[in-house]
């Protein structure tokens, strides 16, 4: 019979050599059987002392927790998505997606994500101050200063005053920041309503006048005598309080 090849262990066939081979193919086998073993087991430099139990239970294929048809990954049966993530420590995601929204899952919240990626402070203080550049005005009911909230140096600012808008057109209010008005006015006499008082008063010994009854009396205008107090009186529109600030770096 010819001789059989291979290359490994498992290319042996043990029927080999026939009882009709001659002797001198003795020899061939014999090579062909110490190159396999070399071949199957090239590492091996020293007695291998583990007993057949031992290297059967080393030798035994494990059963794959996570198989693939060679497209969508799968668990093999008894094997949980829990057991496979402990694991490999993996954690449950705090973010998750249906592939279009973000969210975060349940009992996780956005300050505690933002705390963790060392996100919130810079980066919303950064935000916010941008909102709020230098010479922004912020107004708010409660007393609490702005830095606080935004950080940056913020001063109070137009206390008791109401804003009003720039124009250039008007004197009053053609530079920025420029203070004016009163709470009360007391008028002028060039700012009183144009008006008359007049009263007329019968001179019995005068030349007479047309209309005089007698046609012995005579009439005069005179001043009436002075009224009012000339007290200021109050000028303000209707108005709501608010604390106001001012950024001043």
């Amino acid at each position: 019979m010819a001789l059989e090849t291979g290359t490994y262990i498992n290319s042996l066939n043990a029927s080999n050599p026939a009882a009709t081979d001659g002797l001198a193919q003795a020899d061939d086998h014999l090579r062909f059987l110490k190159s396999v073993i070399l071949l199957t087991w090239p590492a091996v430099s020293g007695a291998v002392t583990a007993t057949h139990t031992v290297m059967n239970a080393k030798f035994a294929e494990p059963v794959s927790a996570i198989t693939s048809n060679g497209n969508v990954p799968a668990l093999a049966s008894g094997i949980t998505g829990v057991e496979v993530k402990a694991l490999i420590g993996a954690a449950d995601a705090a973010i998750t997606t249906d592939g279009s929204t973000p969210s975060l899952a349940s009992g996780i919240t956005a300050a505690e994500v933002l705390a963790l990626i060392g996100a919130a402070a810079a980066a919303t203080t950064a935000t916010l101050l941008n909102v709020y550049p230098v010479g922004s005005v912020y107004t708010s009911v409660v007393a609490t200063s702005p830095a606080t909230h935004f950080g940056g140096t913020w001063a109070a600012f137009g206390t008791g005053r109401v804003l009003v808008g720039y124009d250039n057109s008007q004197t009053e209010f053609d530079t920025v920041e420029e203070t004016g008005g009163s709470n009360t006015h007391t008028l002028t006499i060039a700012e009183m309503p144009a008006h008359t008082h007049n009263i007329s008063i019968e001179n019995t010994r005068g030349e007479g006048s047309d209309g005089a009854e007698n046609g012995a009396s005579s009439f005069a205008s005179t001043d009436t005598s002075s009224t009012g107090g000339g007290t200021a009186h109050p000028i303000l529109q209707p108005y709501v309080v608010v604390h106001m600030w001012k950024r001043t770096a």
